[in-house]
C-alpha cells in the first residue's frame, strides 16, 4: 500500500525534527523533502507547531507500545523495565530516531514549556515509573531508590549512547563496536541489579 502525502510529510518531518529539532526545521524543509509547496504541506498540518505535535505523539505511541510488549512478556516489573530498556537500545533507525526525537524535545521544551499544551512523554514515565513503584512494592527494587531519578538515570545513559552513534562508528572497527553495543546492554542491566533486593521467594 502505497503511502499518503500526509505519512510522507509526517516521515519526513520525523527525521528533520529529530536530527536538528523545533527551532532547527522549517516547514519549508519537511515540504521540499516530499517535493511539495509550503501550502500544500500546510494544507495538511495548519502550523509548524500542529505538525511537531503530531510527531512528538507518533513518537510517544511507539513508546508505549514497547510499554504493551513488556507486559506481554512478564508480570514481573523487573523484566518488563529491563525488556524496554532493551528494546530503546536497539541500533535501529527507527527506535533512534524516536530517542533522539525526545532527547530534541527534552531541549527544545525549555523554551516553550510556558505555553505547551502537552507533554508527550509523561505517560511513559508515568508507566516507567509505575514499574519501579511495583517493583518496590513486591520486594524487587530497593525502597530507597526513587522512582523518577532511577529512570532518568537509564534514558540518560540510552540517549547519549545513541546520539553518539555516528562518531562511534567512525571512531572504531565494526568488531569493536559490536563490543561496545554488548557492553553499553550489559552495563544497563548492571544498573538495574544494582538497586535490586532478593526478590521475595
Amino acid at each position: 500500500m502505497s503511502k499518503t502525502t500526509r505519512d510522507k510529510l509526517l516521515e519526513q518531518a520525523h527525521v528533520l525534527f529529530a536530527r536538528k529539532g523545533f527551532y532547527g526545521t522549517s516547514i519549508n524543509d519537511v515540504a521540499a523533502e516530499v517535493s511539495v509547496s509550503k501550502q500544500g504541506l500546510l494544507h495538511h498540518f495548519p502550523s509548524k507547531e500542529k505538525l511537531y505535535a503530531e510527531v512528538l505523539k507518533g513518537a510517544a505511541d511507539q513508546l508505549m507500545v514497547m510499554v504493551e510488549q513488556a507486559r506481554q512478556i512478564s508480570d514481573n516489573p523487573q523484566l518488563q523495565l529491563q525488556s524496554i530498556m532493551q528494546q530503546m537500545s536497539r541500533e535501529e533507525e527507527e527506535s533512534i530516531r524516536v530517542i533522539l526525537l525526545l532527547c530534541r524535545e527534552l531541549l527544545d521544551n525549555r523554551d516553550r514549556a510556558e505555553t505547551a499544551q502537552q507533554w508527550f512523554l509523561k505517560p511513559f514515565l508515568t508507566e516507567l515509573e509505575t514499574m519501579v513503584i511495583n517493583g518496590q512494592q513486591q520486594g524487587l527494587f530497593d525502597d530507597g531508590v526513587h522512582p523518577l531519578s532511577y529512570i532518568y538515570q537509564l534514558l540518560g545513559a540510552i540517549q547519549y549512547y545513541l546520539m553518539s552513534l555516528p562518531t562511534l562508528q567512525q571512531l572504531y572497527t565494526a568488531k569493536q563496536h559490536k563490543e561496545h553495543q554488548q557492553q553499553h546492554i550489559r552495563l544497563l542491566e548492571l544498573t538495574m541489579q544494582r538497586v535490586l533486593v532478593d526478590p521475595v521467594s
